[in-house]
């Protein structure tokens, strides 16, 4: 099942689409919402929006980021709702393509350098060159290392 790619920037639109969704996956949760929306105060734009009317509301800046869905998939990003109504990675997957390009990196560097190098290894040797670095033991092997002491 793939879920329907959420509109653009047109509110009335994203709203539309969000109840479809809403109803469909979640009807217990659509149906609680509409109880809610009925027992709202006649000021409940000025009190909840700042504006005294509904419509006005609609011309509201959006957030910067688009409205997404929840993941259908987290691990498989072909099959994600909210990538698909962005035509790009949503930001749950943004995140996880940034974590596994930080991480694949210097183990890909680290296989280069030395082919027969396990993950584990190069893990260790990461985790190591970190504490180094941040006792300050990095800079000064470094410096050892390239013969910067010696003058």
């Amino acid at each position: 099942m793939t879920l329907p790619a959420l509109p653009s920037p047109d509110p009335v639109a994203s709203a539309d689409a969000l109840w479809r969704l809403l109803a469909e996956h979640q009807p217990a949760v659509a149906a609680a919402l509409a109880v809610q929306l009925r027992q709202m105060p006649e000021d409940w734009p000025l009190r909840v929006l700042g504006v005294g009317r509904p419509d006005t509301a609609l011309a509201l800046p959006s957030p910067e980021h688009p409205l997404e869905i929840e993941p259908y998939d987290p691990d498989d990003w072909e099959n994600c709702g909210a990538c698909a109504g962005l035509d790009q990675p949503c930001r749950y997957h943004s995140g996880y393509i940034a974590g596994y390009e930080a991480l694949n990196g210097p183990l890909t560097e680290a296989a280069k350098v030395d082919p027969t190098v396990t993950v584990a290894t190069a893990l260790k040797r990461l985790t190591e060159a970190e504490e180094a670095q941040e006792s300050g033991q990095l800079a000064a092997a470094v410096e050892k290392l390239t013969g910067g002491d010696q003058a």
